[in-house]
């Protein structure tokens, strides 16, 4: 089970470096954690550009996903689920780097489940 773990954080981390997702937001936790969520097109979403078009912003964006991709290749950091909205979902990325728990074997059935209820509901919208 610990293989499918490391290659969600690995499929995650290509999807960063090629540029299909992006930062998208921060989620603060009670316990003084935090983590990011990740979203693009792919996800239903959009990916995050600089809203003036400014290209330092743009590059700063970029950076911040590539070093969220490095740590997830690292496994510093590690996909913890999903999280829904209307129409899309959000990757939701912590751990130990962030002042979190790191991401078990028992939550990722919960992710696959989380997952499938999306794509099932996609597919009866005929998206």
């Amino acid at each position: 089970m610990n293989i499918i773990l490391r290659n969600i954080n690995l499929i995650t981390a290509t999807l960063l470096l090629n540029g299909q997702v992006s930062i998208t937001g921060v989620f603060i936790q009670t316990d003084g954690a935090f983590s990011v969520s990740i979203g693009g097109p792919i996800t239903g979403g959009f990916r995050i550009v600089s809203k003036s078009g400014s290209k330092s912003e743009n590059i700063t964006i970029t950076i911040i996903d590539f070093v969220i991709a490095i740590f997830l290749i690292l496994d510093s950091l590690n996909v913890q689920g999903t999280y829904f909205t209307s129409g899309r979902f959000s990757i939701v990325v912590g751990g130990p780097l962030f002042g979190g728990d790191k991401t078990e074997i028992k939550e990722v059935t919960r992710l696959n489940a989380d997952f499938n209820t999306y794509v099932r509901r996609k597919q009866r919208k005929g998206r």
